[in-house]
């Protein structure tokens, strides 16, 4: 990741932690005399959630918040209209994989069944200009088949090594943020060094699949629909940047939500989504 002041940021987590459930800054004191001035009172304090501390920006870097800023429904667009403007010889290929966990949203959401409302997603991502539109169920099966070849070693060699096991996973980046950032020594040797099915699908699609269409690496653009914001976070870490292929392996992650947002904003409605079959890798 990008150069943050470790010491700092770690503290910073810690008294946001045990003392409020809101993000710590210059003027958090201010803010609360305004709402004692507008309530008559302090308000109830209320205990901090795990999720509310991963929610806070306390431990980004500048570099990482813009990273993280650039990947939203605007991003997506730009890269369509830059495709309808150029050159066929500059378009990018998009491709976009989605998250098995995310099809219950939107099989709810449109009322049919899982199975459907992959297909109704396919056809409104593909109406939107997207090329091609892939399942992650694969590469959740490789992330699975290394996190059990890798337990398998620690436990061969957990009388000689103390920080064999337990293992824990490495597949949840909000969990993976908070062990970095807050834990430290005392868990993440213990961290399996798998990577999770977004980044395996991310060098499937850049690597595999993108030699299989005959395409530069820069020249696909790939989105990942998934359930949860903090996966946006994974994406931009630095270590998921191929340096030899000049190219991030998911270069925008948009959560369930704002695909639907994005569909509720062009007003299209589900009966009039035609039901596409996903393409496979």
């Amino acid at each position: 990741m990008s150069e943050v002041n470790l010491p700092k940021r770690k503290e910073k987590c810690e008294n946001c932690t045990k003392q409020c459930n809101k993000k710590q800054s210059e003027d958090g004191a201010d803010s609360h005399l305004e709402k004692e001035e507008v309530n008559g009172q302090f308000p109830e304090e209320s205990p901090l959630l795990l999720s509310s501390c991963l929610s806070c920006d306390g431990c980004l870097s500048e570099e990482e918040s813009l990273k993280i800023s650039q990947q939203n429904l605007e991003e997506l667009e730009r890269v369509l209209a830059l495709n309808k403007k150029c050159d066929v010889s500059k378009r990018r290929v998009l491709v976009a994989s989605v998250c098995p966990q995310s099809l219950p949203f939107f099989a709810v959401k449109f009322g049919v069944d899982i199975t459907e409302a992959a297909h109704k997603l396919c056809g409104f991502l593909k109406s939107l200009g997207v090329h091609f539109v892939l399942d992650s169920t694969l590469a959740a099966g490789f992330s699975i088949l290394e996190s059990q070849k890798e337990f398998v070693q620690r436990f061969r060699r957990r009388n000689q090594d103390s920080t064999a096991l337990p293992m824990f996973t490495s597949s949840c980046p909000g969990w993976i943020r908070y062990s970095e950032r807050v834990l430290g020594s005392l868990v993440t040797p213990h961290i399996c060094t798998a990577r999770s099915p977004q980044q395996i699908m991310g060098c499937l699609v850049k690597d595999f699949f993108s030699k299989q269409q005959k395409l530069s690496p820069e020249k696909v653009f790939h989105v990942l629909v998934a359930p949860c914001f903090d996966k946006k976070l994974e994406a931009v870490r630095e270590e998921f940047y191929n340096s030899l292929l000049e190219s991030r392996d998911v270069d925008c992650v948009l959560t369930s939500g704002e695909i639907y947002h994005l569909m509720e904003q062009r007003k299209v409605s589900v009966e009039e989504l035609d039901s596409v079959p996903l393409d496979h890798v």
